[in-house]
């Protein structure tokens, strides 16, 4: 997953620190991500990872880091086991 989210950040973050540099901590925007390479990023992590962030975490925070976009994603991601549940009528 780290390593997706690395080659996500260098395509549509446009930084210039390659990702395989950082540590999971760094701060992408003191690095130089704006808030609309944010939305591309993180866009571009939904579409590769087939998944949609609750509006929640739709916040700054959520791009800060690489551990911050792995949180996120991980939490986005289905649980492995889970079904889903029809809705009664």
């Amino acid at each position: 997953m780290l390593a997706a989210i690395q080659r996500i950040i260098d395509q549509e973050a446009k930084l210039a620190v390659p990702a395989a540099n950082l540590t999971p901590r760094a701060d992408l925007y003191a690095l130089g991500l704006t808030s609309f390479g944010a939305v591309r990023l993180l866009v571009a992590i939904e579409r590769e990872f087939k998944v949609e962030f609750p509006r929640e975490a739709l916040i700054r925070g959520t791009a800060a880091s690489i551990e911050s976009i792995a949180a996120a994603l991980e939490a986005a991601l289905p649980s492995e086991g889970a079904t889903e549940t029809p809705i009664a009528a």
